[in-house]
């Protein structure tokens, strides 16, 4: 397998981070597709000069496919209608998969000068420091899509920020990075029902250990009713 330089790749998303922000508050609120599609280009030529034998996938993946070898899965800009719209509240996010599993996930919130990292087997990060889930609460704050990215959303259950996380649907290419940083961070991430989660699975809970159990039930009671 191919040997990465996990530093240089945090580096060139802060690079690039750091540049789509100047040029949201450049431009805002008149942004354009152009700068979404130009930093996903700037991003996939500067992996490919440096891993030429890591193929880029794109759009929803077959479950065959998926388990083929060493591939990029990421966003220059997850959340694209927030960013198009000068919404504060999108970000980067870029995972390597190998063999269908996440070894490597970077979510980073350019605009507010956070980045979230972690390798599998070897821990979570935030901004350098060790991340971890948080411990159980008597008063729990739950979460789906209405916060913005699901990267994002998933980061923040692996920051402690959010105590669980659920959606349906199909959307492995943005949530396949944070089961990773969820795991390492102590976390838990399922499909709805429970089975393991996988790059083409139908839904996704996600929650600290203590909270897990809960949130499914309470999904299986959403589904039953």
């Amino acid at each position: 397998m191919t040997a990465i330089d996990t530093e240089g790749v945090l580096e060139l998303v802060r690079e690039l981070g750091a540049d789509l922000c100047a040029s949201f508050w450049r431009r805002a609120p008149a942004l354009t597709m152009r700068e979404v599609l130009a930093a996903s280009d700037r991003l996939q030529r500067a992996l490919a000069a440096d891993y030429p034998d890591i193929a880029w996938a794109d759009g929803q993946l077959s479950e065959e496919y998926a388990r083929r070898g060493e591939y990029w899965i990421g966003d220059a800009v997850d959340g694209a209608a927030h960013f198009l719209r000068g919404i504060p509240n999108w970000c980067m996010s870029l995972t390597l998969m190998r063999e269908g599993v996440p070894v490597f996930t970077v979510i980073h919130d350019a605009m507010h000068d956070e980045l979230f990292h972690a390798l599998r087997g070897h821990g979570a990060w935030y901004n350098g420091q060790p991340l971890r889930v948080s411990a159980d609460r008597q008063q729990g704050l739950i979460a789906t899509r209405s916060l913005g990215p699901t990267s994002l959303q998933l980061a923040y259950v692996a920051a402690g920020r959010l105590d669980g996380f659920w959606q349906y649907g199909a959307d492995g290419c943005y949530s396949i990075g944070g089961t990773l940083l969820l795991h390492e961070a102590g976390g838990l991430a399922t499909q709805a029902d429970g089975q393991p989660y996988r790059l083409t699975s139908p839904s996704i809970a996600a929650a600290p250990p203590g909270v897990h159990a809960a949130v499914l039930r309470c999904l299986r009671g959403r589904l039953a009713a």
